[in-house]
Protein backbone atom coordinates (compact mmCIF):
# COMPACT_ATOMS: atom_id res chain seq x y z
CA UNK A 1 0.00 0.00 0.00
CA UNK A 2 2.87 2.33 0.85
CA UNK A 3 4.54 1.72 -2.51
CA UNK A 4 1.21 2.25 -4.28
CA UNK A 5 0.83 5.65 -2.59
CA UNK A 6 4.37 6.59 -3.65
CA UNK A 7 3.69 5.51 -7.25
CA UNK A 8 0.40 7.44 -7.50
CA UNK A 9 1.90 10.59 -6.00
CA UNK A 10 4.85 10.26 -8.39
CA UNK A 11 2.46 10.21 -11.33
CA UNK A 12 0.58 13.13 -9.76
CA UNK A 13 3.77 15.19 -9.51
CA UNK A 14 4.94 14.29 -13.02
CA UNK A 15 1.64 15.14 -14.67
CA UNK A 16 1.09 18.30 -12.66
CA UNK A 17 4.54 19.87 -13.05
CA UNK A 18 6.06 17.98 -15.99
CA UNK A 19 9.45 17.89 -14.23
CA UNK A 20 10.94 14.39 -13.83
CA UNK A 21 13.76 15.78 -11.65
CA UNK A 22 11.19 17.07 -9.16
CA UNK A 23 9.51 13.65 -9.01
CA UNK A 24 12.93 12.02 -8.64
CA UNK A 25 13.86 14.26 -5.71
CA UNK A 26 10.73 13.21 -3.90
CA UNK A 27 11.07 9.52 -4.77
CA UNK A 28 14.60 9.35 -3.34
CA UNK A 29 13.36 10.35 0.11
CA UNK A 30 10.75 7.60 0.25
CA UNK A 31 12.54 4.80 -1.60
CA UNK A 32 16.18 5.14 -0.50
CA UNK A 33 15.48 3.86 3.06
CA UNK A 34 13.58 0.85 1.69
CA UNK A 35 16.44 -0.07 -0.63
CA UNK A 36 18.89 0.30 2.26
CA UNK A 37 16.71 -1.92 4.47
CA UNK A 38 16.89 -4.69 1.87
CA UNK A 39 20.68 -4.29 1.55
CA UNK A 40 21.14 -4.21 5.33
CA UNK A 41 18.99 -7.31 5.75
CA UNK A 42 21.06 -9.16 3.13
CA UNK A 43 24.54 -8.00 4.16
CA UNK A 44 24.42 -8.00 7.97
CA UNK A 45 24.49 -11.73 8.66
CA UNK A 46 26.77 -11.50 11.70
CA UNK A 47 26.80 -9.18 14.71
CA UNK A 48 30.46 -8.37 14.17
CA UNK A 49 29.63 -6.86 10.76
CA UNK A 50 27.10 -4.48 12.32
CA UNK A 51 29.63 -3.53 15.02
CA UNK A 52 32.30 -2.97 12.38
CA UNK A 53 29.88 -0.71 10.51
CA UNK A 54 29.31 1.37 13.66
CA UNK A 55 33.01 1.59 14.56
CA UNK A 56 33.89 2.66 11.01
CA UNK A 57 31.29 5.40 11.21
CA UNK A 58 32.64 6.45 14.61
CA UNK A 59 36.16 6.78 13.23
CA UNK A 60 35.02 8.93 10.30
CA UNK A 61 32.74 11.08 12.47
CA UNK A 62 35.61 11.76 14.87
CA UNK A 63 37.58 13.18 11.95
CA UNK A 64 34.65 15.50 11.27
CA UNK A 65 34.62 16.43 14.97
CA UNK A 66 38.30 17.37 14.90
CA UNK A 67 37.76 19.48 11.79
CA UNK A 68 34.94 21.42 13.51
CA UNK A 69 37.12 22.07 16.57
CA UNK A 70 40.00 23.06 14.29
CA UNK A 71 37.77 25.61 12.54
CA UNK A 72 36.76 27.09 15.89
CA UNK A 73 40.32 27.57 17.16
CA UNK A 74 41.22 29.43 13.98
CA UNK A 75 42.73 26.87 11.62
CA UNK A 76 41.65 27.88 8.13
CA UNK A 77 41.32 25.61 5.14
CA UNK A 78 39.35 25.52 1.91
CA UNK A 79 38.12 22.11 3.04
CA UNK A 80 36.30 23.70 5.98
CA UNK A 81 34.27 26.22 3.98
CA UNK A 82 30.49 25.95 4.04
CA UNK A 83 28.45 25.51 0.90
CA UNK A 84 27.30 28.89 -0.38
CA UNK A 85 27.60 31.88 1.91
CA UNK A 86 27.37 29.75 5.05
CA UNK A 87 24.99 29.98 7.99
CA UNK A 88 25.00 32.94 10.35
CA UNK A 89 23.18 32.63 13.68
CA UNK A 90 21.73 35.65 15.45
CA UNK A 91 21.46 34.64 19.10
CA UNK A 92 22.64 35.55 22.60
CA UNK A 93 22.68 39.21 21.60
CA UNK A 94 25.41 38.70 19.02
CA UNK A 95 26.28 36.95 15.76
CA UNK A 96 27.53 33.37 15.96
CA UNK A 97 29.18 31.43 13.18
CA UNK A 98 27.94 27.89 12.53
CA UNK A 99 31.04 25.69 12.23
CA UNK A 100 30.77 22.70 9.92
CA UNK A 101 34.32 21.46 9.37
CA UNK A 102 34.78 18.93 6.59
CA UNK A 103 31.03 18.35 6.17
CA UNK A 104 30.60 21.89 4.72
CA UNK A 105 27.13 22.08 6.30
CA UNK A 106 26.55 22.58 10.01
CA UNK A 107 23.27 20.65 9.85
CA UNK A 108 24.96 17.59 8.34
CA UNK A 109 28.00 17.81 10.63
CA UNK A 110 25.77 18.01 13.69
CA UNK A 111 23.74 14.92 12.73
CA UNK A 112 26.81 12.80 12.05
CA UNK A 113 28.48 13.76 15.32
CA UNK A 114 25.25 13.21 17.24
CA UNK A 115 24.92 9.76 15.69
CA UNK A 116 28.55 9.13 16.64
CA UNK A 117 27.76 9.90 20.31
CA UNK A 118 24.96 7.32 20.28
CA UNK A 119 27.13 4.71 18.54
CA UNK A 120 29.99 5.20 21.02
CA UNK A 121 27.59 4.61 23.90
CA UNK A 122 26.25 1.46 22.21
CA UNK A 123 29.70 -0.01 21.56
CA UNK A 124 31.07 0.94 25.00
CA UNK A 125 28.04 -0.47 26.81
CA UNK A 126 28.39 -3.78 25.01
CA UNK A 127 32.05 -4.11 26.03
CA UNK A 128 31.38 -3.03 29.65
CA UNK A 129 35.07 -2.56 30.43
CA UNK A 130 36.52 0.32 32.42
CA UNK A 131 38.98 1.36 29.71
CA UNK A 132 36.26 1.51 27.02
CA UNK A 133 34.00 3.49 29.32
CA UNK A 134 36.74 6.04 30.07
CA UNK A 135 37.59 6.46 26.38
CA UNK A 136 33.89 6.76 25.58
CA UNK A 137 33.54 9.52 28.19
CA UNK A 138 36.39 11.53 26.65
CA UNK A 139 35.15 11.08 23.09
CA UNK A 140 31.56 11.97 23.94
CA UNK A 141 32.71 15.13 25.72
CA UNK A 142 34.71 16.16 22.64
CA UNK A 143 31.80 15.41 20.31
CA UNK A 144 29.31 17.36 22.43
CA UNK A 145 31.67 20.34 22.36
CA UNK A 146 31.82 20.19 18.57
CA UNK A 147 28.05 19.73 18.20
CA UNK A 148 27.48 22.90 20.22
CA UNK A 149 29.80 24.79 17.87
CA UNK A 150 27.65 23.85 14.86
CA UNK A 151 24.80 25.83 16.37
CA UNK A 152 22.37 23.02 15.46
CA UNK A 153 20.67 22.43 18.78
CA UNK A 154 18.26 19.69 17.75
CA UNK A 155 20.94 17.00 17.92
CA UNK A 156 21.34 17.69 21.63
CA UNK A 157 17.65 16.87 22.07
CA UNK A 158 18.07 13.69 20.02
CA UNK A 159 20.96 12.54 22.22
CA UNK A 160 18.89 13.23 25.34
CA UNK A 161 15.98 11.23 23.89
CA UNK A 162 18.36 8.39 23.04
CA UNK A 163 19.71 8.34 26.60
CA UNK A 164 16.27 8.64 28.17
CA UNK A 165 14.90 5.68 26.19
CA UNK A 166 17.92 3.37 26.34
CA UNK A 167 17.62 2.32 29.98
CA UNK A 168 13.85 1.73 30.23
CA UNK A 169 13.66 -0.14 26.91
CA UNK A 170 16.66 -2.29 27.87
CA UNK A 171 15.13 -2.97 31.26
CA UNK A 172 11.83 -3.97 29.65
CA UNK A 173 13.40 -6.68 27.50
CA UNK A 174 15.97 -7.90 30.01
CA UNK A 175 13.43 -8.14 32.84
CA UNK A 176 16.29 -8.37 35.31
CA UNK A 177 19.28 -6.36 36.49
CA UNK A 178 22.40 -7.42 34.65
CA UNK A 179 25.98 -6.22 34.46
CA UNK A 180 25.31 -4.77 31.03
CA UNK A 181 22.28 -2.84 32.29
CA UNK A 182 24.34 -1.44 35.16
CA UNK A 183 27.07 -0.47 32.67
CA UNK A 184 24.61 1.49 30.55
CA UNK A 185 23.25 3.16 33.70
CA UNK A 186 26.82 4.06 34.76
CA UNK A 187 27.54 5.58 31.36
CA UNK A 188 24.38 7.69 31.60
CA UNK A 189 25.27 8.96 35.08
CA UNK A 190 28.91 9.70 34.23
CA UNK A 191 28.02 11.56 31.04
CA UNK A 192 25.34 13.60 32.81
CA UNK A 193 27.63 14.61 35.68
CA UNK A 194 30.55 15.15 33.31
CA UNK A 195 28.50 17.50 31.12
CA UNK A 196 27.32 19.42 34.18
CA UNK A 197 30.84 20.01 35.49
CA UNK A 198 32.51 20.43 32.10
CA UNK A 199 30.49 23.28 30.64
CA UNK A 200 30.95 25.95 33.36
CA UNK A 201 34.73 25.94 32.85
CA UNK A 202 34.23 28.02 29.67
CA UNK A 203 32.36 30.90 31.27
CA UNK A 204 33.34 34.30 29.95
CA UNK A 205 34.61 32.97 26.61
CA UNK A 206 33.02 32.97 23.17
CA UNK A 207 32.37 29.27 23.59
CA UNK A 208 30.08 30.07 26.50
CA UNK A 209 27.73 31.82 24.05
CA UNK A 210 27.42 28.57 22.08
CA UNK A 211 26.78 26.67 25.31
CA UNK A 212 24.04 29.13 26.25
CA UNK A 213 22.44 28.71 22.82
CA UNK A 214 22.63 24.93 23.12
CA UNK A 215 21.03 24.97 26.55
CA UNK A 216 18.13 27.08 25.27
CA UNK A 217 16.92 24.21 23.07
CA UNK A 218 15.30 22.54 26.06
CA UNK A 219 13.24 25.66 26.73
CA UNK A 220 12.16 25.94 23.08
CA UNK A 221 11.51 22.23 22.48
CA UNK A 222 7.79 22.31 23.32
CA UNK A 223 7.07 25.35 21.17
CA UNK A 224 9.04 23.99 18.21
CA UNK A 225 7.23 20.66 18.39
CA UNK A 226 3.87 22.43 18.37
CA UNK A 227 4.56 25.06 15.71
CA UNK A 228 7.00 23.30 13.37
CA UNK A 229 5.84 19.75 14.00
CA UNK A 230 2.10 19.55 14.47
CA UNK A 231 1.52 23.06 13.13
CA UNK A 232 3.01 22.14 9.76
CA UNK A 233 0.08 19.78 9.10
CA UNK A 234 -2.35 22.68 8.84
CA UNK A 235 0.02 24.66 6.63
CA UNK A 236 0.53 21.70 4.29
CA UNK A 237 -3.18 20.95 4.10
CA UNK A 238 -4.03 24.58 3.26
CA UNK A 239 -1.28 24.71 0.64
CA UNK A 240 -1.79 21.36 -1.11
CA UNK A 241 -5.18 20.02 -0.07
CA UNK A 242 -6.28 16.61 1.15
CA UNK A 243 -4.52 14.67 -1.62
CA UNK A 244 -1.22 16.59 -1.48
CA UNK A 245 0.83 18.08 -4.29
CA UNK A 246 2.85 15.03 -5.38
CA UNK A 247 6.40 13.84 -4.84
CA UNK A 248 9.06 16.52 -4.52
CA UNK A 249 6.90 19.57 -3.83
CA UNK A 250 8.32 19.87 -0.29
CA UNK A 251 11.86 18.72 -1.10
CA UNK A 252 14.84 21.00 -0.63
CA UNK A 253 15.85 22.57 -3.92
CA UNK A 254 12.55 21.91 -5.69
CA UNK A 255 12.05 25.65 -6.19
CA UNK A 256 15.03 25.65 -8.56
CA UNK A 257 13.32 23.33 -11.04
CA UNK A 258 9.67 24.39 -11.10
CA UNK A 259 7.67 27.48 -10.32
CA UNK A 260 4.71 27.55 -8.01
CA UNK A 261 3.88 26.45 -4.50
CA UNK A 262 6.88 24.17 -3.91
CA UNK A 263 9.74 23.92 -1.43
CA UNK A 264 7.65 24.59 1.68
CA UNK A 265 7.39 22.62 4.94
CA UNK A 266 11.17 22.47 5.14
CA UNK A 267 11.13 22.32 8.93
CA UNK A 268 8.18 20.11 9.85
CA UNK A 269 8.54 16.50 8.81
CA UNK A 270 4.84 15.71 9.12
CA UNK A 271 4.10 18.75 6.99
CA UNK A 272 6.45 17.37 4.34
CA UNK A 273 4.55 14.08 4.28
CA UNK A 274 1.17 15.81 4.04
CA UNK A 275 2.45 18.17 1.32
CA UNK A 276 3.74 15.40 -0.91
CA UNK A 277 1.59 12.36 -0.10
CA UNK A 278 -1.61 13.91 1.17
CA UNK A 279 -3.33 13.88 4.54
CA UNK A 280 -4.53 10.29 4.15
CA UNK A 281 -0.92 9.12 3.87
CA UNK A 282 -0.44 9.63 7.61
CA UNK A 283 -2.77 6.67 8.19
CA UNK A 284 -0.76 4.49 5.80
CA UNK A 285 2.57 5.47 7.36
CA UNK A 286 1.21 4.95 10.88
CA UNK A 287 -0.07 1.52 9.83
CA UNK A 288 3.33 0.65 8.34
CA UNK A 289 5.10 1.90 11.47
CA UNK A 290 2.93 -0.23 13.74
CA UNK A 291 3.60 -3.31 11.58
CA UNK A 292 7.36 -2.63 11.73
CA UNK A 293 7.19 -2.14 15.50
CA UNK A 294 5.33 -5.42 16.07
CA UNK A 295 7.83 -7.37 13.98
CA UNK A 296 10.84 -5.81 15.70
CA UNK A 297 9.23 -6.49 19.08
CA UNK A 298 9.07 -10.20 18.25
CA UNK A 299 12.70 -10.11 17.07
CA UNK A 300 13.89 -8.45 20.28
CA UNK A 301 12.01 -10.92 22.46
CA UNK A 302 13.82 -13.67 20.58
CA UNK A 303 17.18 -11.96 21.22
CA UNK A 304 16.34 -11.63 24.93
CA UNK A 305 15.59 -15.33 25.13
CA UNK A 306 18.31 -16.85 22.93
CA UNK A 307 21.16 -14.29 22.94
CA UNK A 308 20.66 -11.95 25.93
CA UNK A 309 24.31 -10.85 25.78
CA UNK A 310 23.48 -9.12 22.48
CA UNK A 311 20.48 -7.23 23.81
CA UNK A 312 22.40 -4.10 24.82
CA UNK A 313 23.74 -3.80 21.29
CA UNK A 314 20.43 -4.34 19.46
CA UNK A 315 18.40 -2.17 21.84
CA UNK A 316 20.91 0.63 21.30
CA UNK A 317 20.40 0.51 17.54
CA UNK A 318 16.62 0.44 17.94
CA UNK A 319 16.61 3.40 20.34
CA UNK A 320 18.88 5.39 18.02
CA UNK A 321 16.44 4.88 15.15
CA UNK A 322 13.51 5.88 17.36
CA UNK A 323 15.34 9.01 18.53
CA UNK A 324 15.37 10.25 14.94
CA UNK A 325 11.56 10.42 14.83
CA UNK A 326 11.14 13.55 17.00
CA UNK A 327 14.02 15.19 15.13
CA UNK A 328 12.30 14.50 11.82
CA UNK A 329 9.00 15.88 13.09
CA UNK A 330 10.46 19.28 14.00
CA UNK A 331 13.32 19.52 11.46
CA UNK A 332 13.23 17.34 8.38
CA UNK A 333 15.98 19.10 6.37
CA UNK A 334 18.75 16.70 7.36
CA UNK A 335 16.68 13.76 6.12
CA UNK A 336 16.92 15.14 2.62
CA UNK A 337 20.53 13.91 2.72
CA UNK A 338 20.67 10.56 0.91
CA UNK A 339 23.57 9.30 3.03
CA UNK A 340 21.55 9.85 6.21
CA UNK A 341 18.59 7.98 4.71
CA UNK A 342 20.85 5.08 3.71
CA UNK A 343 22.41 4.96 7.18
CA UNK A 344 19.02 4.70 8.85
CA UNK A 345 17.84 2.13 6.33
CA UNK A 346 20.91 -0.09 6.76
CA UNK A 347 20.55 -0.11 10.55
CA UNK A 348 16.85 -0.90 10.25
CA UNK A 349 17.74 -3.76 7.92
CA UNK A 350 20.15 -5.11 10.52
CA UNK A 351 17.29 -5.28 13.02
CA UNK A 352 15.08 -7.13 10.56
CA UNK A 353 17.96 -9.58 10.11
CA UNK A 354 18.04 -10.39 13.85
CA UNK A 355 16.69 -13.98 13.43
CA UNK A 356 19.63 -14.81 11.15
CA UNK A 357 22.10 -12.86 13.32
CA UNK A 358 21.05 -14.79 16.42
CA UNK A 359 21.14 -18.10 14.57
CA UNK A 360 24.70 -17.46 13.37
CA UNK A 361 25.71 -16.27 16.85
CA UNK A 362 24.43 -19.45 18.48
CA UNK A 363 26.17 -21.54 15.86
CA UNK A 364 29.44 -19.71 16.61
CA UNK A 365 29.03 -20.20 20.37
CA UNK A 366 28.22 -23.90 20.04
CA UNK A 367 31.10 -24.54 17.63
CA UNK A 368 33.50 -22.73 19.98
CA UNK A 369 32.38 -24.86 22.91
CA UNK A 370 32.70 -28.02 20.82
Amino acid sequence: VYLLVIFLQGVHSLVRYGAPILTGLGAIFYLAPLIAIVIGYAQFHQFRLVRRFLTTFIALALVVCLSVLASFIGIESDLFGEVGSGLVIYDQGTILRAYSGLMRSSEVASWHMGACVCFIIIVAAEKSRARELFIAFLLVGMLLSAIILTGRRKMLIQIVIFGALYLPVLRYYQRRLSNQFLSVALIAVVLSLGSYWFMPTFEGTQYDLYVARGASVFEDAGERFTTLGLGSIKWAYNAHGFFGGGLGVASQGSQHFVEGNVGGAGEGGIGKLVSELGLFSLIVILWLGVAFAKHLHRCLKMVAELAPEKLVFTIGILVFLVSNVPTFIVASQIYGDVFVLLMLGLLTGSLFALPRLVDNWLYYINSTKA
